[in-house]
C-alpha cells in the first residue's frame, strides 16, 4: 500500500501595527528557525510538535519537512525581512509538489511592509507548489485575523481553543487528524464557512476559562457534538492591527455547506451579542499600591499587568511608566516589587559598573524614543546581579523553549528589584525573574507585561491579578489608538449598527 506523503511547515509571528519596532530575520533566528528535518527536533510546545506526533508514528504516512520559524511579536515586518523569509519559505515548499497534502502552522496576524496579509501570501506560495487540487490544512492562533484569501485557498482551518494558550500540541494533533481524513476520503472536501464580525475586543478579558469567550466556546462545542461542524474555530483577533480587513471571526469546517454556514451565522450572532461583556476593568498603580500596603492580598503577591507595553503583543517592553508611578508613591520604601524593562544602554552601563556598585542612569523608552507614551527617567540603584538573559520557559504557550532577553542586570532601588534587559521577550512566565534569582512568591508586587497569557502560570501562584491603566502600543483601551484603515462602522468605535451585511 502506498504511503501518504504529507508536507509540513510553520511561520509564527504576530504583528502590532502600532508598534515602532520592526520585525527582522534576526528575530526569528534568535527564537526558533529550523529547516527540513531539523523540524523533527522541535523541543518545545509547538503545533508542529503535535502534528509530527500524530503523523510520524503512523506507518501509512511519510512526512516532508519545510521551514519552521517563530519570532517574538513586534511591529510590521521590514520589507527586506519579508522578502527573505518568503524566499526561504518558497524554497522549502518546493517538496510540497511531491506531497498528497500539506499542513502549515501560522499565527494568522502577521503583516509586512507592502503586504498586509502576509499569512495569506504564505498560503498562496505553498499552494503554488502543492498544486490546486491537493488538500491543505492550516492551524491558527485564536488571535488570527482570518482573511478571505486565507480561507479560499485551504480545505481546513484549526484554531487554538485556549487562552492563555496551552493547546499548541493538541492543535497540531487535531490538524493532523483532519488533514489525514481529508486525504484518505478524497473529494469532495469539507465545506468552510467564514463569518467576519466588524469588531475588536480586549485580549485582557478573552480567556477561555471563564467569561464571555468561555461561554462562546461552550456553544461552539455543542454545535460540534450535534454534528453541525467537524471543527469550529473562534477568533477574537489581535486588536492592535490597523488593517482594512480586520475583525473577529468564526470559522466552521463541516460536511454540509448549508449547515456549516448556518452554524457560523449562529455563533457570529452570539459573538456580537456578547461584545460588551468583553470590557475589562483597568486599575491605577496608586490603587494597587494602596491595596498591597493595606495587606489586602492575603499574603499572596499582587501580579500587575502593564499589558499596554507587552512584547507578546508587539510592544517594545521599554516603558518606565509603572516604575515612575511606584517611585511617586514611595513604594520602594514599603513594598518588595519585581519589575522588568527593556533598556540595552542601561544594561551596558550596569555591566560596566559591576555587581555591588551604585549607578545613576536614565532608564526607559530607549526603543521608542520620542514616542508620546513617555520619556526616560533618572534613577539611582545598586547593581545586584548580571546575567546572559537566557532562561527556559516553565509553562504556557512556549513551554520548554529557551527565552533570550539578551544581557541583563538587576538594579536594586530600595525594595524595588528592576530587571533590565537588552531584547524584548515574553514576560508572563515566572522563569524570567527566577533566572536572575528573583522569586515572585516572595514579592508584594510583581509586574508582567502581558495581556492574558501570563495567567497560565501566575494564576497558580496568586488570585491577586490586576490589569493596569497604562499608555502603550498594546493598550486594553483601543479607542486611545489612531486607526486609519478600519472600515466604519466598527465596534467599539461605533455601536448598535447593523453589522451582518458588513461582514
Amino acid at each position: 500500500m502506498k504511503r501518504m506523503r504529507i508536507w509540513c511547515g510553520g511561520i509564527i509571528e504576530e504583528t502590532n501595527t502600532f508598534s515602532p519596532l520592526k520585525c527582522a530575520m534576526d528575530d526569528f533566528r534568535r527564537f526558533h528557525f529550523a529547516l527540513g528535518d531539523e523540524i523533527l527536533q522541535i523541543g518545545f510546545e509547538h503545533e508542529l510538535k503535535g502534528f509530527l506526533e500524530a503523523t510520524v508514528a503512523d506507518s501509512s504516512v511519510e512526512v516532508l519537512c519545510g521551514l519552521s520559524a517563530n519570532a517574538v511579536s513586534s511591529g510590521t515586518m521590514k520589507a527586506s525581512a519579508w522578502e527573505e523569509l518568503l524566499r526561504i519559505f518558497r524554497e522549502s515548499a518546493r517538496s510540497a509538489s511531491e506531497a498528497d497534502g500539506a499542513y502549515l502552522a501560522l499565527h494568522g496576524a502577521m503583516a509586512a511592509d507592502g503586504c498586509e496579509d502576509a499569512c495569506g501570501a504564505l498560503i498562496e506560495a505553498l499552494r503554488e507548489s502543492l498544486g490546486p487540487d491537493k488538500p491543505l490544512v492550516i492551524s491558527l492562533d485564536l488571535h488570527a485575523n482570518v482573511t478571505r484569501k486565507m480561507v479560499e485557498r485551504v480545505q481546513g482551518i484549526v484554531g487554538y481553543r485556549t487562552f492563555p494558550h496551552t493547546d499548541h500540541r493538541e492543535t497540531g494533533q487535531r490538524s493532523a487528524r483532519l488533514l489525514l481524513s481529508i486525504v484518505r476520503d478524497g473529494a469532495p472536501y469539507p465545506s468552510i464557512a467564514l463569518r467576519k464580525i466588524p469588531m475588536i475586543v480586549p485580549a485582557e478579558n478573552s480567556q477561555t476559562s471563564s467569561g464571555p469567550f468561555a461561554e462562546l466556546w461552550a456553544e461552539a462545542e455543542k454545535g460540534e457534538r450535534r454534528g453541525d461542524a467537524i471543527v469550529t474555530s473562534l477568533f477574537p483577533v489581535q486588536p492592535w492591527l490597523d488593517l482594512t480587513d480586520l475583525g473577529c471571526s468564526v470559522v466552521v469546517v463541516g460536511r454540509d455547506a448549508e449547515a456549516t454556514l448556518a452554524e457560523a451565522d449562529r455563533l457570529a450572532e452570539l459573538f456580537w451579542a456578547k461584545r460588551h461583556a468583553f470590557s475589562v476593568e483597568l486599575r491605577t498603580v496608586r490603587e494597587i499600591v494602596s491595596l498591597a500596603s493595606e495587606g489586602e492580598g492575603g499574603g499572596k503577591p499582587f501580579v500587575i499587568s502593564d499589558s499596554a507595553d507587552s512584547p507578546g503583543a508587539g510592544s517594545a517592553g521599554d516603558s518606565n511608566y509603572v516604575l515612575k508611578q511606584l517611585l511617586a508613591t514611595n513604594a520602594q520604601d514599603r513594598l518588595n516589587c519585581l519589575l522588568t524593562m527593556v533598556d540595552a544602554p542601561a544594561v551596558a552601563r550596569s555591566i560596566e559598573a559591576g555587581v555591588g556598585r551604585s549607578v545613576e542612569l536614565e532608564v526607559g523608552y530607549t526603543l521608542t524614543k520620542g514616542s508620546a507614551y513617555g520619556a526616560p527617567i533618572r534613577i539611582e540603584g545598586t547593581v545586584r546581579r548580571i546575567g546572559d538573559g537566557k532562561f527556559r520557559f516553565s509553562g504556557g504557550s512556549v513551554k520548554g523553549a529557551t527565552g533570550n532577553m539578551g544581557r541583563c542586570a538587576v538594579l536594586q532601588i530600595g525594595r524595588i528589584s528592576l530587571l533590565i534587559c537588552e531584547h524584548p521577550t515574553f514576560t508572563g512566565d515566572p522563569a524570567l525573574y527566577r533566572s536572575m534569582g528573583l522569586e515572585p512568591l516572595e514579592a508584594d508586587l510583581v509586574l508582567v507585561k502581558s495581556a492574558n497569557q501570563f495567567r497560565a502560570e501566575y494564576e497558580t501562584l496568586t488570585p491577586n491579578i490586576y490589569i493596569l491603566d497604562t499608555p502603550g502600543a498594546s493598550t486594553a483601551d483601543v479607542r486611545r489608538l489612531e486607526y486609519r484603515n478600519l472600515p466604519r462602522p466598527f465596534y467599539p468605535f461605533d455601536d448598535n449598527f447593523e453589522w451582518r451585511n458588513l461582514s
